[in-house]
């Protein structure tokens, strides 16, 4: 692997950590200042800029307590692609539910320029792939 490839890894493995802290300077260390975060759930719409988009996590990471992981990640040129995990919980409830999904990612000067979030989100049940082995393939799981 490229070592340009390498650094776009660990910058967004730092993204990762900066969510999962909710700590902004860390997500602006990683950011763009003209970033755009797309989700594929109607329901979100899409972030412009890295204050709002560290400033977004830092609330998300404050009211549901979320757990990310980077189960898979693999990079080519200034493009990253992951996949993820996510145990979080729902507002007004003390229930853990996960959910994955897989993210895009453009690096420009080893910073996430764009983000492309494609994931079902449910805040009643879990949200993965049917019938997929995550436990035999050894990914994050919550205790039942």
């Amino acid at each position: 692997m490229k070592e340009a490839e390498e650094r776009n890894i660990e910058v967004v493995r730092r993204y990762y950590d900066g969510c999962n802290s909710g700590d902004l300077d860390v997500l602006l260390s990683t950011l763009t200042p003209d970033v755009v975060h797309y989700f594929l759930p109607p329901r979100f719409p899409p972030i412009r800029s890295a204050e709002h988009l560290a400033r977004y996590w830092r609330k998300f990471k404050t009211l549901l307590n979320p757990i990310w992981s980077v189960d898979h990640v693999m990079a080519q040129g200034d493009e990253v692609v992951i996949e993820w995990t996510c145990i979080w919980t729902p507002k007004d409830t003390d229930k853990r539910l996960l959910f994955r999904g897989t993210e895009w990612y453009i690096m420009r000067g080893s910073r996430i320029a764009e983000v492309r979030a494609y994931f079902m989100y449910d805040d009643t049940r879990n949200t993965e792939i049917t019938g997929f082995p995550y436990l035999e393939r050894g990914y994050p799981m919550i205790a039942q």
